[in-house]
Formats: structure tokens, sequence, C-alpha cells
């Protein structure tokens, strides 16, 4: 018996020797919001791949359209309820490319007014406003189409302390304002894509989008475009890029190249040396062909 006791009274005297760690190891350790957001992150990316795979079913895309829809809602709740995690600015970036990409890519019938990209960007503007991260923020906004993308743009432009951010704002509001003017153009030749964005957007904003002169419209991107050029010009974009560049070569794009606007002169040689201008053909049918040889 006293052997038997003291086996026990040595057994206790082990199992309260162990490290606290080792003691909770034999129970799961709930992930942190931070891996919590990783996970989504890392589901939509494995979605988003194998949706556009060849082999992939339609049963299967149905499948991805769903998962990317639960990673979309599940990661704005995880930002609603952490807010002030080191994350939540990346992860609301994310939530608005992720509706887009749904939006753009898929079958999604879309959230109307319970939009995560638009609660997405309610919470942009209330907690981080001030933040000098929002230069890639505010180019994935730039995609979208909602009329609180154009909100986030003009505010941000008017309201961030940085230099930097605010003249990736000018640049991005002024290429949405285009964009939207080109989207609603392509509508009224595709009938199939006019209801869907109505569905998607809600068919008051469409209609109030074709009530107004389109010419204006593009006439207002386009003084966006020349406030990024003279007040943010060398403001550096990445990819070695500065506003001033991006934002020139997309004004010169639409008062010279988009349908309707005078062609500019090109002079070249031809294969005899004859020197040859594209104003020669003025009034005829012309096929530029460019190649090269490395």
């Amino acid at each position: 018996m006293i052997q038997t006791l003291g086996g026990i009274q040595i057994a206790l005297v082990i199992a309260l020797a162990l490290p606290a760690t080792a003691q909770v190891e034999t129970h799961d350790t709930p992930p942190s919001p931070a891996d919590q957001y990783q996970a989504l992150l890392g589901a939509f990316q494995e979605v988003s791949q194998i949706h556009f795979k060849p082999t992939t079913t339609e049963e299967e895309r149905k499948q991805s359209v769903a998962r990317a829809d639960e990673s979309t809602v599940e990661m704005l709740a995880l930002v609603e309820k952490h807010p002030r995690e080191a994350f939540a600015l990346e992860a609301l970036t994310q939530v608005v490319t992720q509706e887009y990409w749904l939006n753009a890519h898929t079958s999604h019938p879309g959230w109307g007014r319970e939009s995560p990209q638009a609660r997405a960007i309610t919470l942009l503007l209330r907690d981080h406003l001030q933040s000098d991260q929002l230069v890639e923020t505010c180019k994935r906004v730039n995609f979208g189409f909602r009329p609180e993308c154009e909100t986030f743009l003009r505010t941000v432009l008017a309201g961030s302390p940085h230099r930097d951010v605010r003249g990736a704002a000018c640049l991005r509001l002024a290429q949405f304002l285009a964009g939207r003017v080109e989207k609603l153009a392509l509508l009224e030749d595709q009938p199939a894509m006019a209801r869907r964005y109505e569905g998607l957007f809600g068919i008051d904003y469409l209609e109030s989008l074709r009530r107004r002169d389109p010419t204006r419209l593009m006439g207002e991107a386009e003084l966006f475009y020349e406030k990024a050029i003279n007040e943010y010009g060398e403001v550096m974009l990445p990819y070695n890029e500065t506003v001033g560049e991006v934002a020139g070569t997309d004004l010169f794009e639409i008062r010279h190249l988009t349908v309707g606007k005078t062609a500019p002169e090109l002079e070249g040689t031809d294969q005899e040396g004859r020197t040859l201008r594209l104003s020669d053909y003025r009034g005829k049918v012309v096929l530029l062909y460019f190649w090269s040889e490395f």
C-alpha cells in the first residue's frame, strides 16, 4: 500500500511539473485573426485559379463562385470584428477586389444593397483615410463601377494628408470616370450585359448615368487627368511609373485614339525606301500592320 501511495504521489509530482505549454498542446488553439485572414485569402486565390482552368467543369465553376462569395463575406465580417488589426486595410482592399472579380469574371448575381465592396469602402474611409498605404487601394477601387468607388476616390483626393496618395487618387479617379463612360457606351450595344449591370448595381443608378451627357462626363475625366499631370506628375507609382506618365498616355488615347477622333500623323519608310505619311491616305481605308524583328 505504501508503495502504491508513493507511486501515486510520484505521479502527481510528475504531472504538476509539466510545463504549461505541454499541458495545452492536447487542445486545439483557435487561429488568430491574422491567421484567419490569411486562410480566407488563400481560399480565394485557390478558387480564382481553379475557375479559369480549361479542365474545370461548369459545376466546379459554380462551386468556386460560391466559395469566393463565402470568402468575401467572411473576410468583411472578420475586419468588422477586428477593425484595428494590422491586416484590416489590406483585407478591406481585398474585399473590394474580390467583389470586382466576381462581378467581372463569373456569373455571381451580386449582393445589391448588401454589397461587401460598398461596406468595405465605408470602413476604409472611416478608419484608414489618414493612412499612407492607400495607393494600391485607389488602384483596386478604380476597377469598380459602384458610386461608392467614385465617392472613395474623391474623398481620398480631398482629404488624404499624403501627397503620393492624393496623386494616386487623382489619377485613379480620372481613370474611373473615363472607364465608366466607356462601359456605358458598351452597354448600349449589349443588352444582356446591360441587364446584368442593372442587377449588380441597380437600375436607378444606371438610369441616372444614362441621363447624363457622356461628352461632359468624359470632359470631367480629362480635367482630372490634367490635374494629375500638373499637380502630381512626378509622384511615383509601382512598377517605376509616374502619375504624369500614366495620365499623359491615357489622355492622349482619349483625345486622339478613340472612335471618331482624327488619327495622329504617322510617317515612315516603305520597303523601297520611299517616305509615306498616314495623311496621304485620308479618305481611304487603311490597314496599319506593325511588326518588328529582334
